[in-house]
């Protein structure tokens, strides 16, 4: 106000002064436009719908998740899906991905603010026919006994989707037939719990490509002991070494009976976990649809494959 009723001061400031703040309006405005951007990626979810490009048919358990971190999720029994993108840049790469079908790709600004509709195309993989005639001689391959402390696992009836806990599995080069898949949960404070089974080749010593073609769930319905699922009817014949992988889906029928009070917790939480044997093996988890994975060497979950030779 001094300077509008001062004639001097006012025009040298109007003469000299006007391009620095003009400037200063200029910075002003970019910062607030990139504040806008921020703000609007941090307070939104991402949500849509993903279904099949030629049947038109919702998709469930599709994953989704941003690149080499741990923000993720999976679609619903009705393709519905939301996933919160709070502090991630507006270029960060969302990963969409199905047994089956062509991966796709977007960023966080193609798909925020929008009602999506994604679909997904088949993707046929041709599979080296293998010829395993009956031999009636069985094996047992993985880690078949567990250390009474050991464990690990997914707490929580949402967090952990897309999360996936595994192990390695030596095969032998001869081609076998996976006949049943046997778990051994620590403890589990569910009526059931739903994962789905990934089977992948090794590289570099990591987990590295699917060799499943279709979606195989299993259903952990123990809550304490060994959990044996079959795998007879999906006639799948594998050689080599292999991680194989349990991805957790969710959970049915909360039982307060079963609550379970981890490590330093005051509280008993709803867990479902896991059998770990410490001193062999190797671990492998991956914690989101696509964070990297982690090994840790000298522990294995309590997962065993018998197969057919």
């Amino acid at each position: 106000m001094m300077l509008c009723t001062k004639e001097k001061k006012y025009e040298k400031i109007h003469i000299f002064e006007y391009p620095k703040i003009f400037e200063n309006m200029k910075i002003i405005a970019l910062i607030s436009f990139f504040l806008i951007i921020a703000i609007t990626s941090n307070s939104q979810s991402i949500t849509g719908k993903i279904s099949d490009a030629v049947t038109g048919e919702m998709l469930e358990y599709v994953g989704l998740g941003i690149l080499n971190t741990s923000v993720g999720t999976i679609t619903n029994d009705k393709g519905e899906f939301s996933l919160d993108v709070k502090g991630q840049p507006a270029d960060a790469i969302i990963r969409i991905s199905m047994m089956g079908y062509k991966a796709q790709t977007f960023s966080i600004e193609q798909l925020l603010n929008k009602q999506n509709s994604i679909q997904l195309v088949q993707e046929p993989v041709q599979i080296q026919e293998v010829v395993v005639k009956p031999s009636n001689k069985f094996k047992n391959i993985g880690t078949t006994s567990r250390s009474l402390r050991g464990m690990c696992g997914w707490g929580g009836d949402k967090r952990g989707k897309g999360h996936e806990i595994g192990l390695k599995i030596e095969l032998g080069e001869k081609p076998v037939l996976l006949q049943k898949l046997n778990i051994r949960v620590h403890k589990q404070s569910y009526d059931s719990s739903l994962f789905r089974l990934h089977i992948r080749n090794i590289e570099d010593e990591m987990p590295n490509e699917e060799l499943l073609n279709t979606n195989v769930l299993v259903v952990v319905t123990k809550t304490k002991g060994w959990q044996e699922i079959d795998l007879s009817k999906n006639y799948i014949v594998l050689k080599g070494n292999v991680v194989l992988s349990l991805e957790w889906l969710k959970v049915i029928g909360l039982n307060d009976n079963k609550l379970i009070r981890m490590n330093s917790d005051k509280q008993a939480t709803a867990n479902v976990l896991f059998s770990v044997k410490k001193g062999q093996g190797t671990l492998f988890s991956k914690w989101g649809v696509e964070a990297k994975w982690r090994k840790m060497e000298n522990e294995s979950p309590g997962i065993y494959l018998r197969v057919e030779e």
